[in-house]
């Protein structure tokens, strides 16, 4: 996604999922950290999901759907800011745990915040 143009159906899908979300503004947040032109330079966006409760976890999930900043402001703290604020407010909305999906990048990142590696996790595309 980081990569792709932003136009097609995939891109309306994403714009209307992204409005839809924000306009409930209960179970999605974004981050961001404007550059000096005011263009967007950082950005986090998760979500809260509902999972089965156990013993000691209420079920409340979330989980960063992304972490982006761009190339020339990258190594300054952009990324651990955004970060930082969309886990606080995960904390905020009473989630136990939060999951993300780490890019080389990102890694080192997760790591000094806390995040730990889960090699159990599997997926499947297109069932």
């Amino acid at each position: 996604m980081i990569k792709a143009h932003p136009s097609g159906q995939w891109f309306e899908n994403l714009t209307a999922y992204l409005e839809d979300g924000f306009a409930r503004a209960e179970d999605m947040a974004g981050f961001v950290i404007d550059g000096p032109a005011g263009q967007v330079v950082s950005a986090a966006l998760g979500t809260i999901y509902q999972a089965p409760p156990g013993p000691s976890y209420s079920g409340r999930t979330g989980y960063v759907h992304l972490v982006l900043t761009e190339p020339g402001y990258r190594c300054q703290g952009y990324g651990r800011a955004v970060t930082v604020r969309l886990l606080a407010w995960f904390r905020e909305q009473g989630c136990g745990l939060v999951s993300l999906t780490a890019s080389a990048d990102g890694e080192h990142l997760y790591r000094s915040l806390g995040f730990e590696e889960n090699v159990r996790s599997m997926r499947l595309f297109g069932p």
